[in-house]
């Protein structure tokens, strides 16, 4: 009752804040204004995101003094006033992209410095559960151990904010995306006794939905890089966080497979630009969504097939939480299969428009 209670109040308030950013004061609302490279044709506002972050930032505090026995514990409560300030960083950075745009380094500096407050927050890599290879412990080796950990936790939380951020390109696909991830990670950490992420997951999870009913196609505004990173680094964070707590730590392959659609479509896009010799940190309209856009199909029909691939890899990364090894390899392999054929599918789409 209490959880639904929650879900149902963050997604309200993202609800209303979104709506009211479309018809906001002026200066507020940072139209994206349309050019050769974009998939709108009419001037959209592009804070939307804001609203997700003021139902995820004003509701986490109350979930943690609702659940949690030990929050009066000041190191604990500490802890967590860091990691809200990491979520708060994330989406400033974001922000002042949105408003004035800043330059890539200065944009991942700003995503570097939410990652180490972070990892100051305890929201860091102990423990990397692999198949077969058992579970590294990086917390007994040490000081390289721990060096290891952190630079894994940093390459983590920067590269899947950026890659969320990448993946916001057209109506629907960041916002739906962010939900239903939200929502198998929420399913993944109630399995392993996770509470407080599981609750923490289906407050971003309402979150999203408030946002996507003001955003699926024809969207009447955009998550910008305020939402689009925020939301990357939360789910991120607490991907890390479910590896080292909760009554059964959750093996890390799980939360690739469930992010995977995302992950699968920026890493083949650059790996294709750095072999064409494109540079890599410069605009394009070379993702998979972005190519089936190019040849035809509309925003909500690729958003669509996203959410699709997004639930079948999502109930392949909850079944690996509960089965053995063999199983598990199965698991990857049926998901890698499946995004391989995605692939083939976008590749016959522009074979079938150009011939």
């Amino acid at each position: 009752m209490f959880r639904t209670a929650i879900f149902i109040l963050a997604g309200l308030i993202s609800y209303l804040t979104t709506g009211w950013l479309i018809n906001g004061p002026v200066w507020l609302r940072s139209l994206d204004i349309p050019n050769h490279r974009s998939s709108h044709t009419q001037p959209t506002p592009r804070l939307g995101g804001l609203g997700i972050v003021a139902s995820f930032v004003l509701l986490l505090p109350l979930l943690w003094i609702l659940l949690l026995p030990d929050s009066g514990n000041w190191l604990f409560a500490t802890r967590f006033g860091l990691a809200i300030l990491g979520y708060v960083v994330i989406a400033v950075v974001g922000l002042i992209d949105d408003m004035r745009r800043i330059r890539p380094l200065t944009k991942y500096l700003g995503q570097l410095i939410a990652a180490l407050i972070a990892i100051w927050s305890g929201v860091t890599f102990l423990h990397l559960d692999l198949p077969y290879l058992g579970r590294l412990d990086l917390a007994l080796a040490g000081t390289f151990g721990g060096l290891i950990g952190a630079a894994l936790t940093i390459l983590w939380l920067t590269g899947f904010s950026n890659i969320f951020n990448f993946m916001d390109g057209i109506d629907g696909l960041a916002g739906g995306s962010g939900l239903i991830y939200a929502l198998a990670l929420a399913v993944v950490c109630g399995m392993t006794g996770h509470r407080l992420l599981a609750a923490g997951s289906l407050i971003l999870a309402a979150a999203c939905l408030g946002f996507l009913l003001h955003n699926f196609p024809p969207a009447r505004i955009f998550l910008g890089d305020v939402g689009s990173l925020f939301i990357g680094y939360v789910l991120a964070a607490f991907a890390v966080l479910t590896t080292n707590s909760g009554v059964r730590p959750v093996p890390f392959p799980s939360v690739i497979l469930i992010f995977a659609p995302f992950i699968y479509d920026t890493t083949l896009t650059l790996i294709l630009r750095w072999r064409r010799g494109e540079r890599l940190h410069e605009a394009h309209r070379s993702h998979l969504y972005q190519r089936l856009i190019s040849h035809g199909q509309g925003h909500r029909q690729v958003s669509l097939t996203y959410y699709g691939l997004n639930l079948v890899l999502g109930l392949l990364g909850i079944a690996y939480v509960q089965v053995v090894d063999p199983w598990r390899v199965a698991l990857l392999m049926t998901g890698l299969t499946i995004l391989v054929g995605f692939t083939i599918y976008v590749y016959w789409i522009e074979a079938r428009r150009t011939a």
